[in-house]
């Protein structure tokens, strides 16, 4: 009995927690920041596109149109990342979501220029030789060009490693 609430409890957390993440919209003016942590068997990262961004009409220099609003993200990638690859997951009837990286140089939902894409087929090599170089990125998780208008659903990002964040300073006071 004991057991069967313990694992209600964590249930219902790991379930407010994705719905809370989903409730908040990440956008360019506020992306969710993500490192993955070291583990192995890490959760993924999950959430809807439907609350999400809108400005972008389209992304990767105008090449992908912007049908439907983006989830966005904001990760740093370091040489000591242990991630090889990036796996997204999800979709529905008409959401087939994709993912783009754009340099967090080049401004945000304003068809900036691309890094690695992908849809749900095949996943983004993070590898040092990969297609993501050391930096800051955006990721963007947003509906495909061939969905209708305002599409949007349910997605899951799996790392199977992490791309930390060295500690530049530290003080206390």
């Amino acid at each position: 009995m004991k057991r069967n609430l313990v694992l209600a409890s964590v249930g219902a957390l790991v379930i407010g927690a994705l719905a809370s993440l989903s409730a908040v919209a990440q956008t360019c003016a506020n992306p969710y920041r993500w490192q993955p942590p070291a583990e192995p068997a890490q959760p993924a990262l999950g959430g809807t596109t439907c609350s999400g961004d809108t400005t972008a009409s389209g992304y990767c220099g105008g090449n992908f149109d912007a049908p439907g609003p983006a989830f966005v993200i904001l990760s740093t990638f370091t040489s000591n990342r242990t991630a090889t690859r990036l796996s997204l997951t999800g979709g529905g009837a008409g959401f087939d979501p994709v993912v783009y990286f754009s340099p967090a140089s080049s401004p945000c939902g304003s068809n900036a220029a691309c890094g690695a894409t992908t849809d749900t087929g095949t996943p983004i090599d993070l590898s040092g030789a990969g297609d993501v170089p050391d930096g800051d990125w955006f990721i963007i998780v947003t509906a495909a060009s061939i969905d209708g208008a305002g599409a949007c659903g349910q997605f899951a990002l799996q790392a199977n490693g992490s791309f930390p964040v060295a500690l530049q300073s530290f003080s206390v006071d």
